[in-house]
């Protein structure tokens, strides 16, 4: 195991970009932010028949991806007591041998779909693109989720959508009402030709509202109109269900959240 430096970067991506769909968060992140910044170190293993695995800590979680079978753990589970993060990712086929090893962390396990159908849904409600101001009560409107944001910590995500935001490596969509956000939906990552949605979500205020289509629709019309490949992740049955209705299913991933 060794610390992925620079100079590897391009090797790194064209071992990921071989199967896109497995490990879309390591490829986006490492193509946008590089090998070593202030939140962002990558390690991987390798032998005499090349790349066994690939991990990356992206502030306070692992995305890790391997396209063969592992058994052999132990560098791995060193990472993971070390770091202690919030939360661990990738092909579920790797996180369930990780989790018959580490006690440490609650398993959900969930689908990878395509997206490039939606419906077509009209509406005079005003949807703004959101700015780096509102972050914090985004964070905060995910973070009170379980399902999407349990993992969270409201600052840590905070700082993670401002800063996508800033640099133009994702976006977030709102509705206000009287002045609070009220829906969300974001691109939490995305290139020139590549974009993963998540975070949708309605505060319970108005969950007997059309906001929740209304949002992630203008947002997947928003990237496809821009010729983007998009993807997103579904864990329980209901959104399972209904992105099997309209999306191509293309994966299946793990999530290792800590047990706090």
């Amino acid at each position: 195991m060794k610390v992925v430096e620079a100079d590897e970067k391009n090797r790194i991506l064209e071992y990921l970009k071989k199967d896109i769909a497995n490990c879309i968060y390591l490829y986006l992140d490492i193509l946008n932010y590089g090998i070593s910044t202030d939140n962002v170190t990558v390690w991987m293993e390798e032998d005499h028949q090349g790349i066994q695995w690939i991990m990356m800590k992206y502030y306070d979680s692992f995305q890790i991806y391997s396209r063969n079978t592992l058994y052999e753990l132990e560098n791995i589970l060193h990472l993971i007591q070390t770091h202690r993060v919030s939360m661990i990712s990738g092909p579920k086929s790797i996180i369930q041998q990780i989790e018959k090893k580490c006690g440490l962390y609650h398993a959900s396990y969930g689908e990878i779909f395509l997206m490039d159908h939606y419906r077509k849904i009209d509406s005079g409600h005003p949807i703004e693109k959101a700015k780096e101001a509102d972050a914090r009560e985004i964070a905060e409107l995910i973070c009170g989720d379980p399902e999407i944001g349990g993992h969270y910590e409201a600052e840590n995500l905070a700082a993670q959508l401002a800063d996508r935001i800033r640099t133009g490596t994702g976006r977030s969509y709102i509705i206000r009402e009287s002045g609070n956000i009220a829906a969300h939906s974001a691109a939490y990552a995305e290139t020139r030709d590549i974009a993963v949605v998540g975070g949708t979500i309605v505060s319970p205020n108005y969950r007997n509202t059309n906001y929740y289509l209304l949002l992630s629709n203008y947002l997947l019309q928003e990237l496809l109109k821009e010729g983007k490949h998009v993807y997103t992740f579904a864990v329980s049955s209901k959104m399972i269900n209904y992105h099997k209705l309209l999306h191509k299913k293309c994966g299946e991933y793990g999530k290792l959240e800590l047990i706090k």
